[in-house]
């Protein structure tokens, strides 16, 4: 529905940038697109992921009985956690790019708008810059709503993930604990 009101909202605004202001605009928007490309790749890894731990968990549950469960696990455990570290790294570098692409944003609108505090077209019926430039603010803030959002999805997958890394973690210990339990009561046993 805002989509729609922006679109007809664009259609009857009449030029009121000049051709650098425009070129500008574009490329602030490409801009923003490529950003958001990226970041739809870097959560489509993290759903990778995802289902790769959880396609790990079912193999961990179904090799629990094997007697080389530690020396299988261990390297893919590592292999994990220095993964890790890259991808939000490489998240945290995209949303900081994110950010500086809306303040420029604003910049850009908020400099039109003192460059242009008369417009000579008001009396005949078209809207003011100045609401131009509020229905411009309320779309970019919608926008900078959104990614929060999926901010906030993303900490909370993140959170799970790392949760379950624990637990993983936690029963590789006892598993080591168990087998060299299972070690020295044999070596007792036999003397």
């Amino acid at each position: 529905m805002r989509q729609r009101e922006a679109e007809r909202a664009r259609q009857r605004i009449p030029k009121m940038y000049t051709r650098e202001e425009e070129e500008e605009m574009a490329y602030l928007r490409a801009k923003i697109m490529t950003y958001r490309s990226n970041r739809m790749n870097m959560e489509d890894k993290h759903h990778d992921l995802l289902m790769r731990l959880n396609e790990i968990e079912k193999e961990w549950d179904d090799e629990k009985g094997e007697p080389d469960f530690e020396s299988k696990w261990r390297p893919k455990c590592k292999a994990e956690e220095k993964r890790t570290p890259q991808l939000y790294e490489a998240n945290r570098r995209l949303r900081l790019e994110l950010q500086m692409l809306y303040k420029q944003a604003d910049t850009m609108i908020t400099h039109a708008q003192a460059k242009k505090t008369v417009d000579s077209r008001h009396g005949m019926g078209f809207p003011s810059i100045k609401n131009n430039l509020r229905i411009n603010l309320q779309k970019l803030q919608s926008d900078v709503e959104d990614l929060r959002k999926r901010a906030a999805t993303a900490q909370i997958k993140y959170e799970a993930e790392k949760s379950n890394r624990e637990g993983v973690e936690k029963e590789v210990k006892q598993l080591r604990q168990e087998l060299i339990n299972s070690k020295i009561s044999s070596s007792v046993s036999r003397r």
